[in-house]
């Protein structure tokens, strides 16, 4: 009877779907924290609504134990609300949200947060100022109306904390470099994957003339690859790699 409910059980583990086990681990799941901080100075009394606002990823994702979204990768955001101090000692404003980052492969990965920060006000106690000259000298009060309060400034290398929005179904080109050395076939994306980690040119030569090469060569492809600092030594050798049959 035993035996009976041991092979049963193995039965039924090999009938799981391969291709479901591989699906999960290449989703990344609504809501995965993704941390962020900026990368320049913002203020509200020079930005704009509709600007862009520069950040970029602080940590590793990894999804299954395969790194997803590198390290240092660009993320990109806006400005939603600006407005400079005011007079009345009304404080700037300034509000920004994040929008997107890629993997490693530059697939769009969806993002949500919304920081907005107020600079410290003074209209109460220029209100109470204006009010007690106005008795005694008339005149002056109208020059402590134009008093302003503060401009908001959120300085280069603000932490901020953003989120994945939505679930989002990974490419199968999204491989950590661990696993590119196990295949026999390359793609433009284990090359950037490589590069991205910090391999040297030789090394990752080494490995395209040891696998065969499964490459997008087009001349767009080309330009795309050199954006990502991909060197010409590189893009020849991946020119002149054994091709899959």
């Amino acid at each position: 009877m035993i035996k009976k409910i041991v092979a049963l059980g193995m039965v039924c583990a090999l009938t799981v779907p391969l291709g479901a086990v591989q699906d999960t681990a290449r989703r990344l799941a609504d809501g995965t924290k993704v941390p962020l901080r900026l990368t320049e100075t913002i203020s509200s009394a020079t930005a704009k609504n509709g600007d862009p606002v520069n950040l970029e990823v602080v940590e590793d994702i990894e999804v299954g134990g395969v790194v997803v979204i590198k390290k240092g990768t660009p993320v990109r955001g806006v400005v939603v609300e600006a407005q400079e101090r005011r007079r009345m000692g009304r404080a700037g404003k300034l509000s920004y949200t994040v929008t997107e980052t890629k993997t490693i492969d530059r697939q769009p990965i969806r993002l949500r947060a919304t920081r907005e920060s107020s600079g410290g006000s003074h209209v109460t106690g220029v209100a109470v100022t204006t009010a007690a000259v106005a008795v005694f000298v008339p005149v002056a009060a109208p020059f402590f109306l134009l008093r302003k309060g503060k401009d908001l400034v959120v300085p280069e290398g603000t932490r901020i904390e953003a989120f994945v929005d939505g679930e989002h179904v990974l490419t199968s080109a999204v491989v950590a470099p661990a696993a590119v050395a196990n295949t026999t076939l390359i793609t433009n994306a284990d090359v950037m994957a490589l590069h991205k980690a910090g391999f040297s040119d030789d090394l990752i030569i080494a490995k395209i003339k040891g696998s065969k090469g499964s490459f997008n060569l087009e001349p767009v492809d080309l330009v795309q690859l050199k954006s990502e600092g991909i060197s010409e030594r590189l893009l020849t050798a991946m020119v002149e790699a054994p091709k899959q049959h």
